[in-house]
Parts: C-alpha cells; structure tokens; sequence
C-alpha cells in the first residue's frame, strides 16, 4: 500500500508540474523558481544573494541562474552592499514591483473534500510532512540543525510576523 500512496502522490506532483509548465505563458514564461524568487522580493526587497539562498533551500548557483533570466527579463537587478562590496544585493525594478503572480493552479481543487475529510486529509499531510522530515535530518543532523537554524531565524528577521503568516511560520519550526 506504501508503494501505491507514494507514487499517487507522485502522480499529483507530475500533474502540477504539467499545470505549472501550461501556465508559464500567462506568466511571462516564469518557471516556478523564478515566481518563488519575485514572491519573497515582493515580501522583502534588497536581500543578499546568500540570504535568498537559504530562504529558498537552494545553492547561490541555482539561485544566480533564477536571478540571471529574472534580471535578463528586467524584473529584477543586482547591486554591490555599500556596506559590504563582496555582497550583491537582489532588488525589484519597478516591473517586477507591479508584476502580479498568479497561482498556477486553482485552489477549488480541494472542493471534492467536505471540511471534515480536508481535516484528515491535512492531518496525513503534516504526518507526511514530518516523516520527510525526520528521515531527512537523520540522514545528516548536524547538518539539518545548522540549516533549518540559519533558515529560520533569517526568515524571522526578515519578514514581520503578521497574523496572516502564522501558518507559514509554525511550518517553519
């Protein structure tokens, strides 16, 4: 029964990615890294190179890939910190300031669900979730701890915490 869960959810996944693909075109041909990337600048503008890195949970070289093709597109550009000339700074030009994201998805997906099944449907998802996670950290924890950590806190310190976060930030704990 594992084997066929895992691969439903799989299946969900490949047909999101599908979804996400056809939708490029409404979206500037954004890929969806690319979309991630606008989604925090338009949270919080001006942040290094390094911190979007770990924001994200990518390298700076996937990252410098996202920004090359934002930046080619003009919606965003890279500047040199007066404070610090070895760190380059991602801001939003005024296109990528009025760009709307919009999801590539429609969220009435979950509308075959009555609340109650939603409710143990996100349930098994946390456990899911949680799992992942677990294997994850004991695969390598000290460097799991380290990352999470950092993550973490430089998300708290950038973002201001508002009611409407209060579900992404327990996510993040």
């Amino acid at each position: 029964m594992n084997e066929i869960l895992f691969h439903k959810l799989y299946f969900i996944n490949e047909i999101f990615e599908q979804k996400s693909k056809m939708h490029q075109s409404k979206m500037n041909n954004l890929s969806r890294g690319q979309g991630r990337v606008l989604a925090i600048l338009k949270r919080k503008d001006n942040i290094s190179t390094k911190n979007l890195a770990v924001i994200l949970g990518i390298s700076v070289s996937a990252l410098n890939s996202l920004l090359s093709k934002l930046e080619k597109n003009g919606f965003i550009v890279k500047e040199t910190s007066s404070d610090d000339k070895r760190v380059l700074l991602v801001k939003l030009t005024e296109k990528g300031h009025n760009f709307i994201i919009e999801p590539s998805v429609n969220y009435d997906i979950f509308d075959c669900l009555d609340n109650n099944q939603k409710q143990e449907f996100d349930s098994c998802l946390n456990s899911i979730i949680h799992e992942v996670l677990e294997d994850i950290k004991k695969e390598n924890p000290e460097k799991y701890e380290k990352l999470s950590k950092e993550r973490n806190e430089l998300i708290k310190e950038l973002f201001e915490y508002n009611a409407e976060d209060k579900y992404w930030f327990d996510m993040i704990k």
